[in-house]
């Protein structure tokens, strides 16, 4: 017989009790206000998509979308359940987070770890993710972190399926009881499963398809999962082969490809049907391969990885080095069974696997992680919204390992919220605070929502009001940028727009920046144009020669515009200059001006700030078009151009 395990000695951060405590009491505080925040540009656009898709109309062709269509059906079956909602909607990425989160919950218990490690875990996510910016939320690379992570457990399901028993190892240096599988012979496929319950070859089966599908089923919201879907599956076959047959090897893969074409064929099927299967096919193969090679340098990218959400991205530099040596421990090179490899002196960092299993369970959420990580940094921009899942992988792969990192922040956060707070009515305190202030683009020293007293004097009005125009505009992170809304100012364009007469029809607004979208849906009424972020398109360039006969993609959009029945333009003052602050100065008007008087005279020439000014709300101007004024140069000038644009041509 082997010693039992001596029990460790109690600390706080080791209370299961207290850190689902904490998970409560933060969700309590920040839901909330976390329903009451508006939504991000994007959400509007994938809810038009919607609409149209809903009316009758063609997907791509009737609205310019560079993505797969999954985010837009979701966005369609919720439309019908909730209407546009915001509340609901946000009420609905909770839940979606909430099962990712709970899934790799059962993952990391799966790689030994107890139960404060995962109350903990909960406790970092509920600290985190509520209290994101607005750009992170009601995503598509959140959400397919489900259907992803569903598949995921599956794999795991079908790699711990052992067919012998275990025994176990020699005791190693500490205390420590390793566990490896006999040297019997290796039991049939349908051996008991350590889930519970026989294995049998249908079972498998199912198994199989079944994680394909859902595979399959998170490509339809992008199809950068195939990234860590084939990372986790090249993993899962070294340990498959060290038991099984590489027929078998094979034929597993081949019905996990099965599923995931079970899950493609209805889409396609749907894309035909529709008549969007032409214009889809235009989209991905003639703009965006431009688009997604503007992505910036491989340098930029990787260095948002760790700043995106500081001080939480911190914990990637954790992640990885634990991830490396998951995969080093569980001997992923070899195909051969045995016990897991050992550091040569294990340290408090990082707890030797106990068995095989335990070390395949890890490596497989590493491969999770890693392979995540290669597709958001390699082959996409690095938006916020592309890492929030990336997080939520790092948190697991670092938990697997047993640290209660949360219990860490959330100390971080107390005591930064304190000083903060001290310092605004004492100050020896703001001395304090300047001087511990590092100048560090990875460490962020500054209130959490949940420290500032102006957030929360706002929880009894979430509570009463919801996402009103007015807790939206002081919710939002980023409502004071060009594609993030202010509310209440566009609610008065909106308003305006409600007493012309005659209504406004179909095709007969345009939006033309991205904060101005939700103007559509208060309307209810189609958009001039295909394209939204008349921006991003038109950032679009050209990456090959053009056949013969096919116009250039700026062209296309400024025929589009010249052709459409706008009576109306909303646009958006902060898309021609970098200062928020600049439009709300009172220097910035003159009497008799209807636009402000940095707006140079080049610009004023070009649309759509040559036509008329009929109404304009603190940043939002509302511009009837004249048919007896030109309507000019049609262009949105480049995010990183704009101190130019004094010097730009009539063209230009």
């Amino acid at each position: 017989m082997t010693e039992p395990e001596r029990p460790r000695p109690w600390r706080l951060w080791r209370s299961a009790s207290l850190g689902w405590l904490v998970t409560g009491a933060v969700l309590l505080a920040g839901v909330p206000l976390f329903l009451a925040m508006p939504p991000w540009c994007d959400v509007t656009l994938y809810q038009m998509a919607a609409r149209n898709i809903l009316n009758g109309g063609v997907h791509y062709r009737d609205i310019f979308d560079t993505n797969l269509p999954g985010f837009v059906w979701a966005m369609a079956g919720l439309k019908l359940v909730f209407g546009w909602n915001y509340e609901a909607l946000r009420a609905v990425d909770l839940l979606v987070i909430g099962s990712s989160v709970a899934l790799l919950c059962g993952w990391v218990r799966r790689c030994g770890s107890p139960s404060y490690t995962v109350a903990w875990l909960v406790a970092a996510v509920a600290l985190y993710y509520p209290f994101t910016t607005e750009f992170s939320h009601i995503q598509r690379d959140p959400w397919m972190l489900l259907p992803a992570a569903l598949a995921a457990r599956l794999r795991l399901r079908r790699v711990t399926g052992e067919p012998t028993p275990l025994t176990p190892f020699p005791k190693m240096e500490g205390g420590t009881e390793l566990k490896t599988q006999t040297t019997a012979p290796q039991a049939p496929i349908s051996s008991p499963s350590p889930l519970g319950g026989g294995v049998g070859e249908g079972s498998l089966l199912r198994s199989s398809i079944l994680e394909g599908f859902l595979w399959g089923a998170a490509v339809w919201l992008k199809p950068h999962m195939v990234v860590p879907a084939f990372v986790v599956w090249v993993t899962s076959a070294v340990f498959l082969a060290r038991r099984e047959p590489l027929t078998r090897v094979l034929a597993d893969l081949g019905r996990v490809i099965t599923g995931g074409l079970l899950a493609g064929a209805p889409g396609i099927a749907w894309l035909i049907g529709t008549g969007a299967w032409p214009y889809f096919l235009d989209i991905f193969l003639n703009w965006n391969p431009a688009y997604f090679a503007d992505s910036g340098s491989l340098y930029d990218r990787g260095g948002t990885l760790f700043k995106c959400f500081r001080p939480w991205s911190l914990l990637h530099h954790v992640a990885i080095a634990l991830a490396v040596l998951a995969l080093w421990e569980s001997r992923v090179w070899s195909r051969k069974p045995g016990r897991p490899a050992r550091l040569p002196r294990p340290r408090w960092w990082y707890a030797p696997a106990e068995s095989e299993r335990v070390a395949s369970a890890r490596a497989l959420l590493a491969a999770f992680y890693l392979g995540w990580l290669a597709q958001a940094v390699f082959l996409q921009r690095g938006f916020e919204y592309v890492h929030a899942p990336l997080l939520l992988l790092a948190f697991a792969v670092i938990a697997s390992q047993r640290w209660c990192f949360g219990f860490i922040y959330l100390l971080w956060f107390v005591a930064v919220g304190a000083l903060m707070n001290g310092a605004e009515v004492y100050p020896p305190a703001a001395q304090v605070a300047d001087a511990l202030n590092p100048e560090c683009p990875y460490v962020k020293f500054a209130k959490h929502p949940l420290a500032d007293r102006s957030v929360m004097k706002l929880w009894p009005r979430a509570w009463t009001e919801g996402g009103s125009p007015e807790l939206r505009d002081r919710l939002g992170q980023y409502t004071d940028i060009h594609c993030g809304t202010k509310w209440c100012e566009l609610t008065d364009v909106a308003n305006y727009l409600k007493t012309i007469d005659p209504p406004i029809g179909p095709g007969e607004l345009n939006c033309w920046h991205d904060s101005t979208h939700p103007v559509y849906l208060m309307l209810d009424v189609d958009p001039a144009t295909r394209y939204m972020h008349y921006g991003t398109v038109f950032a679009i360039r050209e990456k090959a020669e053009l056949p013969p006969g096919e116009k250039p993609k700026r062209q296309q959009i400024v025929d589009a515009v010249a052709n459409s029945r706008q009576r109306y333009v909303v646009s958006d003052l902060l898309r021609t200059c970098w200062n928020g602050d600049t439009p709300y100065h009172a220097s910035s008007w003159a009497d008799g001006d209807p636009l402000p008087v940095w707006l140079p005279a080049n610009e004023r020439q070009k649309f759509p700030w040559n036509q008329p000014v009929v109404f304009r709300s603190g940043r939002y101007v509302v511009h009837k078009i004249d048919p007896n004024i030109p309507l000019g140069t049609i262009r949105v000038p480049d995010w990183d151009t704009l101190d130019q644009l004094p010097f730009f041509g009539p063209n230009e």
